[in-house]
């Protein structure tokens, strides 16, 4: 009989089977959020379902959903040309006036403005607008 090391974490091993494109989509969507693959579909289903959790009618289900970042072309090149360790961070760290602290933005989509990457999305708390500005240097 051997010993076995109990697992250094409580997880679990998921496979998921999705189309080219739908690990396309996945791969993109976490490059923008610049975390890992895993790190994005984890956090996704948690948020799920947290919001089914709160909200188990079938119009919550729709309304939780979240987009890919929608950006005109120049916007994408620039948040693009970022390292993906600062746009995570330029991401969770953006004031919302109702919550009256920092959130993350969620559901946004850019565009420059003046020379400026702009980002308009939702807070992740409670869904107002916010919008985090990001300066040519």
């Amino acid at each position: 009989m051997t010993d076995q090391k109990p697992s250094a974490t409580d997880g679990a091993r998921i496979t998921l089977r999705l189309t080219p494109a739908q690990k396309e989509l996945l791969r993109r969507a976490a490059d923008v959020a610049g975390i890992p693959v895993s790190a994005f579909v984890l956090q996704s289903a948690a948020q799920a379902a947290e919001q089914l959790l709160e909200d188990p009618s079938p119009a919550a289900l729709v309304k939780g959903v979240e987009h890919l970042p929608t950006f005109t072309q120049p916007a994408r090149q620039r948040w693009e040309s970022i390292p993906a360790t600062i746009r995570q961070r330029l991401l969770s760290n953006v004031w919302c006036g109702k919550c009256r602290h920092e959130t993350t933005i969620t559901n946004f989509t850019g565009t420059l403005k003046g020379g400026n990457l702009l980002l308009l999305g939702k807070c992740a708390e409670c869904q107002g607008d916010v919008a985090r500005v990001i300066e040519s240097s």
